[in-house]
């Protein structure tokens, strides 16, 4: 099927596609993992559809929303549709209860108002459904650090990446979740390791960061419900 795009003009600022990195307990293996095989997927942030490739290779059919024309233009290629637009204020033209799943990795920091988009997702959601994300942990110990010498400067990558307006530990991670109308089902996380390091490096990394998830890890990843009705 032939991909729907609405876009707003090119504003001309260069796209920085995400790719897909395939490291066992990184944040786009656990997001993907976390997601059902096959059914209707929304990708909220969708970049140039780094996602949305391994959904529609396991047979979802995968609906897109991103920011960045040219990243939706690509990502069209792995998905039924895609909106261009901020997410805050876009108009979403799906009924209720549209989707078994909603994705949102590395999103929900970029938000003025995370808990209201949240809860607005939910309202696509079927009873049941799905929502997973991504999202850093301003608690890790280097930020922690950071300020215990008064410092708290803002980067181009990272956790404290400049394009970040919304900063979550794991507790006000959950409170946003619970907040949105969600039930926390899963929060694992992820823990830097070398650009040299094997996946036994990985798994030994994990198994530490696992002590203290609060205080080591880098990233959180978070999966949650939509409520059933009652009864």
């Amino acid at each position: 099927m032939t991909p729907s795009i609405l876009s707003p003009p090119d504003t001309g600022s260069e796209t920085t596609y995400v790719e897909f990195n395939d490291r066992p307990l990184g944040g786009h293996r656990l997001l993907l993992e976390m997601l059902p095989i096959g059914g209707r997927i929304l990708d909220v942030g969708c970049s140039g559809g780094y996602l949305a490739e391994r959904l529609a290779a396991r047979g979802s059919v995968v609906s897109g929303i991103e920011l960045d024309p040219r990243a939706a233009e690509r990502a069209g290629a792995h998905c039924d549709r895609v909106l261009v637009g901020d997410v805050e204020t876009l108009e979403l033209p799906f009924d209720p209860a549209t989707f078994d799943a909603i994705a949102c990795g590395d999103l929900i920091e970029h938000l003025r108002r995370p808990g209201d988009v949240l809860a607005r997702l939910r309202g696509l959601l079927k009873p049941g459904g799905r929502l997973v994300l991504t999202t850093p942990n301003v608690a890790n110990w280097t930020i922690r650090l950071q300020l215990l010498f008064g410092r708290f400067h803002y980067t181009d990558r990272g956790i404290l990446d400049r394009t970040h307006a919304h900063l979550f530990t794991r507790r006000t991670l959950i409170a946003c979740l619970v907040g949105a109308g969600y039930e926390v089902e899963r929060l694992d996380f992820t823990v830097p390791v070398p650009i040299f390091g094997s996946p036994a490096v990985e798994r030994l990394a994990h198994r530490i960061g696992a002590l203290r998830p609060q205080l080591l890890a880098f990233q959180f990843v978070a999966a949650a419900r939509a409520p059933r009705p009652a009864g």
